[in-house]
């Protein structure tokens, strides 16, 4: 099943797969049931909804920010975005073609997880400010400045086709000056990790 276009943003197609909607269903009422236990069963169910509703939401403008962050540094970099496309495992900005410079490469790949890292910080700490004044928004940004910790960095790690394995490869061919060289680099950190995460499994 495709993906549909919801909407542009500054001409890039904004696509939503149809498994994205089972992740922000179980968002939905993973929160619900997280703030129904904060209250200890004295809010409504309408109220539940409404909080995990809006936890998932937060999660989905997050996952479009990351992406997004992505897009503009590849425009940035002279290169054209297809589009942006969110599913079960998150979302994917799609480039016309690969970035030709080592160091364009690197700034493309960073971009997401930064801007990730920046929301889970600012969410933690608007968290931490309000965990007095209303508990319920609190919990809330808790929420999903974890997940976007989370996000951040699970994306860092050093596997391609993930942001981290990205940032290795880049990394290797700027010192080196062999692209090849590090696509390599990357692709044996990928069975290295792999390894290790069934071995230890």
């Amino acid at each position: 099943m495709g993906s549909w276009e919801v909407m542009k943003i500054r001409g890039i197609p904004l696509r939503i797969h149809p498994s994205w909607f089972l992740v922000f269903l179980y968002f939905t009422l993973s929160a619900k049931d997280q703030f129904e236990t904060l209250l200890d069963g004295q809010a409504s169910i309408w109220n539940g909804w409404v909080i995990g509703a809006c936890t998932s939401s937060l999660l989905f403008l997050s996952v479009l920010l990351h992406e997004l962050a992505h897009s503009f540094v590849a425009i940035g970099e002279g290169l054209k975005v297809r589009d942006i496309t969110l599913f079960f495992l998150g979302g994917m900005a799609s480039l016309e073609k690969e970035c030709p410079t080592s160091k364009g490469s690197l700034k493309i790949a960073i971009s997401g997880p930064a801007v990730s890292l920046l929301l889970a910080f600012l969410m933690i700490l608007l968290s931490n400010n309000l965990s007095v004044s209303n508990i319920i928004l609190s919990n809330l940004f808790k929420q999903v400045g974890s997940l976007n910790l989370l996000i951040g960095v699970f994306n860092l790690l050093p596997i391609i086709p993930l942001d981290g394995g990205v940032i290795l490869k880049s990394l290797i061919w700027y010192f080196t000056g062999s692209k090849r060289a590090g696509i390599k680099v990357a692709i044996g950190s990928a069975r290295l990790i792999s390894f290790l995460a069934i071995f230890i499994g």
